[in-house]
């Protein structure tokens, strides 16, 4: 969210309206170069204004920043056109209007006419192709740059939902809580009407059951606004956003009252008539203690007399509960001491209205001596009032024990002029702790937790001590003693014996272990954070510290809708990391004795960190995404594979963590195994990828040796069978006359009388000559073979391109494609410009003619390009396979290349057309 989240503890803060918007200069407009040369078409040249937006009917911003009624005013020169937005228009439709000079109304905003697939804009400066094509790249790519450029867009952009913008017309913005944002609407279907619409922030959720009983009584009860309506809302982000929409009381809060004291005596004690009796009326009629009464939310219905209703629902929970486990805000300036233990009885709006008396006639709260718990056992400081009544009323309330502090009887009966008594309780015998003296276990739980190393040193030597107090003078036996048993022998259990006692006596505290916060936000920080912090994850959990922690308030309303009184998620944490840890070592324990391929043990340091990422699995399960992620690229990515894979042990603990199983504890298992061992995994697979590329070599040459020694043995024989021959030839040449008187040729081979001797010497001579020379084939084949996967590089392509172009012939309309988004019709227009030129033309021309030889009109199927797609692929994967034949990988190498060239000849078939079309179609519905 852009608006920072104030302290929950802070009053509300109210914000005005936002000042004017004032003119740019053009030379320092940082967006106008972007928008000149990014946008196509934009207007603008170096010495244009820039312009200036002015709200409807004023000067100034309409209240609360509303972007959604603005008018746009072109400075003087120029095109005097004005562009209107109209109030609760869509941002992005912009109406043209008359001139500024005219006088003429802005019309009313149209879609855009259809225009047909071959036709050109209208309206505008002719535009090249290639702008028509990129417009909606160069469009997103403009509206980033000036987010970045000129800041985050307004509130309204995400602070109040699309939904609710539909419904409510945002005027104003009121104010803004721990909880929630406060705007002034009013509803679109009753103008006039002013309403409160409050938008709580994500993981704030609203009291449905007490807004329910609210709408049902109307306007009956003056004490409560009345409900308009409620709900929740998908913001911008993509969260759910509870919302409510109440009756707007124009006269302000208390709050505006309260600044004005100290005030006279009547109109001081009509205010505390007036806060009384809104409390009686919340506690007794309908039976809701509100834990967070301050002035804020007292909104004044009337002052003449004073008239209050309560506000702030998240604060309200049912009388008949003593104690309630959620995340409810309090403000510690009005807060009684008991909330922290987790009390949310009558007594505590009281004390609140105790401190607002304070205010009332001594201009400010009381002082609070050191924090507000450790000071709940002592009187509080009212010596600043002066009157002897008011300091009654104000001991009454601002009693710390709630058994004994005023309630509406007491407040009725002073303000009759009556003077009820001061009630006492019975004071317990105090515990020391480091100089400190404490008389009740909040206190000291909460000292213990504030200091936790001190408080660890210290229970280690006086357990029997504070088991004794616990008994004799507290008298609670629901506190285990197991937990302060035998600390001087186990000293390490001294921190959970702390977060035991913060959980049992001051469950409003967020759970804490060793100093650091453990809640369900904080338990991820550490486990995502530092790995120094990893060990104290993993000893809160093994210590069943985090098990502790859940039973604190929880601020997750999932986990206070369930009913338990505890923090769902922590549970899961204390119940599935342990599982997941044990599986984790018996991962560790299998693959460390596997061998001598095993894996080194880890580390301490790296088993904590393994503790870590199993608690951020269960808090965070989108994090898993990511891990895998990280998994997978150990064998793709071009930077970050590794030899991890090569290890047969982490390969399966990989699969595992790859594949989504129905049990999440053996998938987290794997995922934290396989991050665990990967340092190993890749010290390990690289010592088996080097004994496998060995052997891989020696396989190679032992092959090309058979191969080598097989030709070297027939190219032997070959030169031996012409060494022959030769000389047999030369041994005619010296032969004597025969008895004819002819000679024997020397340039043949003697023939015997039949001459088949002489024939059978040439046959065998060639033999061996188309021997040699088949040999030498056969290893070039192979040399190429080695190479023949490169294919891939232009078969792949133009498979995908072959798979769109088919896709655009199966959807694209035999009468023309008209899209519906204004971008998409800009882009399709570009698409039609650039396969009617030129050179497209006579490419599609003679592409055309080439697949008309096709039978039965083949050529323009749009099965043609699907199945030429498919048989690409498959000659790639055949190319690319070691195992096959030299000879097959490349036959399968020379067809894919004669495929990629008849897949460029039918892609241009249809001029790009429909390959442009199996884009755009698909994009058209989407945004259409």
């Amino acid at each position: 969210m852009g608006t920072p989240d104030p302290d929950e503890n802070a009053p509300t803060r109210h914000f005005g309206p936002t000042p004017p918007t004032t003119r740019i200069p053009a030379r320092t407009a940082a967006t106008r170069w972007v928008t000149r040369v990014f946008r196509p078409g934009a207007r603008g040249g170096g010495g244009e204004e820039a312009t200036t937006v002015v709200p409807p009917g004023g000067n100034e911003n309409p209240p609360g920043g509303n972007e959604d009624a603005t008018t746009v005013v072109p400075p003087g020169g120029g095109d005097d056109r004005t562009d209107v937005i109209a109030p609760g228009s869509d941002r992005t439709s912009v109406l043209p209007g008359a001139g500024t000079g005219s006088g003429h109304a802005p019309r009313t905003a149209q879609a855009p006419a259809r225009r047909p697939s071959g036709g050109g804009t209208r309206g505008g400066p002719e535009r090249r192709w290639w702008q028509k094509l990129l417009g909606p790249f160069l469009t997103w790519f403009t509206h980033l740059v000036s987010r970045v450029v000129v800041g985050p867009a307004s509130d309204l952009d995400y602070a109040v939902p699309a939904d609710l913008r539909k419904r409510y017309q945002i005027l104003n913005r009121i104010g803004s809580g721990g909880e929630a944002v406060v705007y002034l609407a009013e509803p679109v279907d009753e103008p006039g009407r002013r309403l409160a619409l409050k938008v709580y922030r994500p993981g704030h959720d609203i009291n449905r059951e007490l807004l329910d009983r609210l709408r049902a009584r109307g306007t009956s009860s003056q004490h409560t606004p009345a409900i308009q309506g409620y709900g929740s809302a998908t913001s911008s982000w993509g969260e759910d956003l509870a919302w409510e929409a109440q009756e707007y009381f124009d006269r302000g809060s208390l709050r505006e009252v309260i600044d004005q004291a100290p005030l006279e005596e009547e109109q001081a004690r009509a205010v505390v008539a007036a806060v009384a009796e809104c409390l009686h009326h919340w506690q007794h009629e309908l039976q809701h203690n509100h834990t967070d009464v301050k002035p804020e939310n007292l909104l004044v219905r009337s002052m003449d007399p004073p008239v209050l209703a309560l506000t702030d629902f998240g604060g309200a929970v049912r009388a008949t509960m003593s104690r309630v486990y959620g995340g409810v805000a309090v403000t510690e300036d009005y807060a009684a001491p008991e909330v922290i233990e987790g009390r949310r009885e009558a007594p505590a709006a009281w004390w609140s209205l105790g401190v607002m008396a304070h205010e009332l006639v001594a201009g400010r709260r009381p002082e609070r001596g050191g924090n507000w718990l450790t000071a709940r056992n002592t009187e509080v400081d009212i010596s600043a009032i002066t009157d002897e009544r008011w300091r009654l009323l104000a001991r009454g309330l601002l009693t710390p024990a709630p058994a004994a502090r005023w309630g509406h009887d007491e407040v009725a009966a002073w303000l009759a002029g009556e003077r009820p008594n001061i009630r006492t309780v019975r004071r317990q015998r105090p515990i020391s702790f480091a100089g400190t003296n404490h008389e009740d276990p909040p206190s000291l739980a909460f000292d213990l937790l504030d200091r936790s190393e001190t408080g660890a040193m210290w229970l280690r030597t006086h357990w029997h001590e504070l088991r004794a107090w616990l008994d004799r003078e507290v008298n609670d036996y629901t506190f285990d003693r197991a937990y302060l048993t035998g600390l001087d022998t186990y000293p390490e259990s001294a921190h959970v014996a702390i977060s035991a006692l913060a959980a049992r006596y001051v469950p409003g505290m967020p759970p804490r272990f060793r100093g650091h916060e453990i809640s369900a936000d904080g338990l991820l920080t550490l486990a995502s954070g530092d790995a120094s912090r990893h060990a104290v994850v993993r000893e809160a959990v093994e210590s069943g510290a985090v098990g502790l922690g859940s039973q604190h308030w929880c601020p997750h309303p999932e986990c206070r809708s369930g009913g338990s009184g505890r923090c769902a998620l922590l549970e899961q944490v204390q119940h599935q990391v342990p599982l997941v840890m044990r599986r984790v070592r018996e991962t560790v324990d299998r693959a460390a004795d596997g061998g001598p391929d095993a894996p080194r043990r880890p580390e301490q340091h790296e088993i904590d960190t393994a503790w870590a990422r199993a608690v951020e699995l269960v808090l965070d399960p989108e994090v898993a995404s990511g891990h895998r992620s990280l998994l997978r690229r150990q064998s793709w990515h071009p930077s970050q594979r590794s030899a991890a894979p090569h290890a047969p042990w982490w390969a399966e603990q990989r699969r595992l963590a790859l594949r989504e199983s129905g049990d999440p504890v053996a998938t987290r298992a794997a995922v934290v195994a396989s991050l665990l061992l990967m340092p190993e995994a890749v010290r390990v697979g690289a010592q088996v990828q080097e004994r496998e590329r060995a052997d891989g070599r020696a396989r190679r040459q032992d092959r090309w040796a058979a191969l080598a020694g097989s030709a070297r043995e027939r190219w032997a024989g070959a030169r031996n069978g012409l060494s022959e021959a030769r000389q047999r030839r030369a041994e005619a040449a010296t032969a004597p006359e025969q008895n004819d008187g002819t000679t024997v040729d020397p340039t043949r081979p003697q023939e015997p009388a039949s001459g088949k001797e002489g024939r059978r010497l040439v046959r065998e001579e060639r033999r061996r000559k188309k021997a040699g020379r088949q040999v030498e084939r056969t290893m070039h084949q192979i040399e190429r073979a080695q190479s023949a996967g490169r294919c891939r590089k232009f078969a792949v392509p133009a498979a995908l391109l072959g798979l769109v172009d088919g896709l655009g012939r199966a959807l694209r309309p035999g009468d023309g494609f008209f899209p519906d988004s204004e971008p998409i019709l800009n882009a399709y227009t570009g698409l039609l410009d650039l396969s009617n030129s030129a050179l497209i033309s006579w490419l599609a021309q003679i592409s055309g003619t080439v697949t008309g030889v096709l039978p039965g009109g083949a050529g323009a199927a749009w099965w043609l390009p699907v199945a030429l797609s498919l048989a690409l692929l498959w000659m790639v994967r055949v190319a690319g396979r070691y195992t096959a034949k030299a000879r097959r990988r490349l036959a399968a190498f020379r067809m894919a290349a004669v495929g990629s060239v008849l897949m460029v000849v039918v892609l241009l078939s249809s001029g790009l057309v429909a390959l442009g079309s199996g884009v755009l179609i698909p994009l058209d519905w989407l945004l259409g």
